[in-house]
């Protein structure tokens, strides 16, 4: 039995990976910042895990968590907790900017960084939930493209520096997910585009087994685990694919 922290637990994966890991006997800490929805979750799980109310938005409570956390021993720290905007650049509020940056990647940095000391000690797991959009610089989430191949960037650096150490730092990239966080227009751009969204269980069972098997990298979703290569390699393939769909995009994109 392992000691799993999980951030952004009441959402649609995180809930999906919480009760994965709790089938599987796992202790679990379940944060999030609404704590009617953490203790309705904690209750379908049987009351028997340990709930932290937090808005990781807000740097007090990203102190108070770590601090809660500090003293605890604890086997996997999955930051999952993101936020995420779909529209054109332009009209995204700067407020929104700065606060998807504090969610998606000074949080899991900061929260790692508080916690160090204690998972080098205990031989832990940093597992980092990006997006496919962490690969690929996806037109109409440019904000969000750019806060998770920020995060992909802390991943790698964090592995290289302390793998020595014996802390095993772990990047999962889904493509789309069926969730809450994808709007009406979201879904309906998907739709006329023939992209996939795969369901919060499919995905959180391939995390799963990314986490037991060790997988330092792992991009879910074919094709775009190839067109993630493909990226890294030719750019220029990729913007001549992605380009074509900029015109259907821009219409679901407008409010």
């Amino acid at each position: 039995m392992q000691r799993i922290v999980i951030t952004g637990a009441t959402g649609g994966l995180g809930m999906a990976l919480a009760s994965l890991l709790d089938s599987q006997n796992n202790e679990l800490v379940l944060v999030g910042r609404d704590e009617i929805a953490l203790r309705a979750l904690n209750e379908s799980l049987g009351s028997k895990h340990q709930i932290l109310v937090a808005d990781l938005a807000s740097s007090v409570d990203l102190d108070k968590l770590a601090e809660q956390l500090f003293k605890q021993k604890i086997d996997v720290l999955i930051n999952n907790a993101g936020l995420n905007e779909f529209g054109e650049f332009a009209d995204l509020p700067p407020a929104m900017i700065e606060q998807m940056f504090q969610v998606n990647v000074i949080a899991p940095m900061k929260l790692t960084q508080a916690l160090l000391p204690s998972l080098l000690r205990d031989k832990a797991t940093v597992l980092n939930i990006g997006s496919v959009f962490g690969y690929i610089g996806f037109p109409f989430y440019a904000t969000y493209s750019a806060t998770k191949f920020a995060l992909r960037g802390f991943t790698e650096a964090l592995f290289r520096e302390y793998k020595d150490q014996g802390l095993r730092v772990l990047f999962v990239a889904p493509r789309a997910i069926a969730t809450s966080m994808n709007d009406a227009r979201t879904e309906a751009m998907n739709k006329e585009l023939g992209n996939t969204a795969d369901s919060p269980v499919a995905v959180a069972l391939q995390i799963v087994q990314a986490l037991h098997a060790g997988q330092t990298r792992q991009v879910i979703g074919f094709p775009e685990k190839l067109f993630a290569r493909i990226n890294g390699l030719l750019p220029n393939i990729v913007d001549k694919a992605i380009l074509k769909q900029v015109a259907v995009m821009r219409k679901f994109a407008k409010k």
